[in-house]
């Protein structure tokens, strides 16, 4: 099993100052929703958003993680979203 803060950390060291949500709605340890906010992804298509995101998953997916639901946002783009 994977603890959502592992699932953070790994995030961060890819997408430095990132603000990221992660659930685990099954409380199993294996199926994580998650929520990435960064200016990074400004100027990126939501297939390269979701590649940085999972870049640094790689070593967890192989592992311990099963399966993570991902929505990625700039924060201009969530801060029409969160109103």
């Amino acid at each position: 099993m994977i603890e959502a803060s592992q699932i953070i950390s790994a995030i961060l060291v890819a997408i430095d100052g990132a603000t990221i949500q992660v659930m685990n709605p099954r409380n199993d340890g294996l199926h994580f929703d998650a929520i990435v906010i960064s200016s990074h992804f400004s100027g990126k298509s939501l297939v390269e958003q979701h590649q940085m995101v999972m870049a640094p998953l790689k070593e967890l997916f192989a592992s311990k993680l099963h399966a993570l639901s991902l929505k990625t946002y700039t924060p201009e783009e969530w801060e029409k979203i969160d109103q």
